[in-house]
């Protein structure tokens, strides 16, 4: 679903036109509003396929789109249909292109209807006891690529009656077929970015713990596998309801949907959903060992604010959600840990930074231009990104740090946003001007030069 932008879409877009340097960020107008994807899923474990028919709803914004492109990657495209306003469909590459009939009628909402088999290389991972999704969605799901388009998903998941499943929002249903198959029926209500939808399934085995007003639940292998029990995952995640009261602090609003899960899978794994994360059962045993490695942890749920809710509008902003919750993961070893903890977690940024200036790897962390993902620094747009909301916290105290940081996010909750979006909010609760320091840091090229 599209969220108006605070800068303005006709304002950006004039400028655009008019060929002028903009003062603010650009953000390309979309002719399409995707607002709801419901998919029938089966994966099968022994062929490593995905079967798959996805409605996908959507309205048009402008009133001469004659043709709608998908992602086609990994996928067999078996039908196309859509209450008779398709006139053909091909392949071209990795792209589904459908075209029209006649161009759609503005602000009205139709539906597509895809059925398709996936054999994804990247998108899932397929074990013995267990299967998930991780970024990107395109891969496993016929579906658009615009990071800030939000939308409402349904999920109807086939699977064994022996295994466990994880979505997006609410498990409504489980329903058992004929074939003694059973079907999860999860629903994602509050639209949310494509990138975050995703679900697991496994031979897992689930506690569930409430938390003041939040339910969290944790899945895991069985310990011949896994190495882990009950008493081991409490002690990995003891930390989880001081994490949540933190970030809900800093935040100023609530976890989403008051709950959340983590799913411990095989190996390395730290991979955000909408309600969930993926943790690897190695970064796991980490903590275990050294109870400050819990960074895994913590960075994956910052994300249902940072990241979920307040997304970046495009990929030249992405700093936004990953730079902003790298330097959230460090302020919270601070409170958890102290300041060496804090002080550790910025020099391990300032030397990232340094290494990819080391390899000629030098960029502004945003752009006022759009990119493209594979155009992403990211050691910019990670740990620089993380440096400058450091910077930015030293250059205006604590206090008036963390009641801009609110006062952005409670403005933004459930919406797309800009760099523009970050400093308008921070100028307005630090009554100073920072365009300076902005076209500096963060849109300019220059490398702090930090010593802690």
């Amino acid at each position: 679903m599209k969220l108006l932008y605070k800068t303005g879409l006709f304002f950006i877009c004039l400028l655009a036109i008019l060929n002028v340097d903009a003062k603010t960020d650009f953000v390309q107008p979309s002719k399409v509003d995707y607002i709801h994807y419901k998919a029938q899923l089966a994966p099968n474990f022994k062929t490593k396929v995905l079967s798959g028919i996805v409605n996908i709803e959507f309205i048009a914004q402008s009133s001469n789109v004659e043709q709608l492109t998908f992602s086609a990657k990994y996928k067999k495209i078996h039908s196309v249909s859509g209450k008779n306003i398709i006139k053909t469909h091909h392949l071209e590459g990795d792209n589904l292109v459908i075209k029209f009939k006649e161009p759609l009628k503005l602000n009205q909402t139709y539906v597509l209807t895809v059925e398709y088999d996936a054999s994804p290389e990247r998108g899932m991972k397929f074990f013995d006891d267990h299967i998930f999704t991780v970024y990107h969605t395109k891969n496993w799901l016929v579906s658009h690529s615009d990071i800030a388009d939000k939308a409402s998903f349904e999920l109807l998941l086939e699977h064994a009656p022996s295994l466990v499943s994880v979505g997006n929002g609410q498990l409504k249903s489980k329903v058992t077929q004929p074939n003694n198959k059973v079907i999860s029926h999860w629903l994602q209500n509050t639209p949310v970015p494509l990138y975050t939808f995703g679900f697991a399934l496994g031979e897992f085995i689930e506690t569930k713990k409430q938390y003041k007003n939040a339910e969290v639940s944790y899945l895991y292998r069985n310990q011949a596998q896994s190495k882990l029990n009950l008493e081991k995952v409490e002690d990995i995640f003891i930390d989880v309801p001081d994490m949540i009261t933190f970030f809900e602090n800093k935040a100023g609003f609530p976890l989403p949907n008051n709950a959340y899960k983590y799913v411990i899978v095989d190996g390395y794994m730290a991979q955000e959903a909408t309600g969930f994360s993926l943790v690897g059962e190695k970064y796991a045993h980490t903590v275990l060992e050294d109870k400050s490695e819990n960074w895994f942890i913590a960075h994956e749920l910052a994300h249902e604010w940072w990241g979920n809710s307040i997304t970046c509008a495009n990929f030249s902003h992405f700093w936004l959600n990953e730079g902003l919750v790298q330097f959230l993961v460090a302020a919270y070893k601070q409170h958890l840990f102290g300041e060496e903890a804090y002080k550790k977690e910025i020099r391990l940024f300032i030397n990232r930074v340094n290494r990819a200036v080391q390899k000629g790897k030098i960029s502004p962390v945003a752009f006022k231009h759009q990119i493209k993902e594979q155009e992403i620094n990211r050691s910019m747009a990670y740990s620089k990104g993380a440096l400058v909301f450091y910077m930015l916290r030293e250059k205006l105290g604590d206090m008036v740090f963390w009641q801009a940081l609110k006062y952005y996010s409670v403005e933004n909750k459930q919406a797309s946003v800009t760099t523009e979006d970050l400093k308008q909010a921070f100028e307005h609760i630090s009554k100073q001007d920072l365009a300076d320091f902005f076209e500096r840091w963060v849109y300019g090229n220059e490398i702090p030069k930090l010593s802690l």
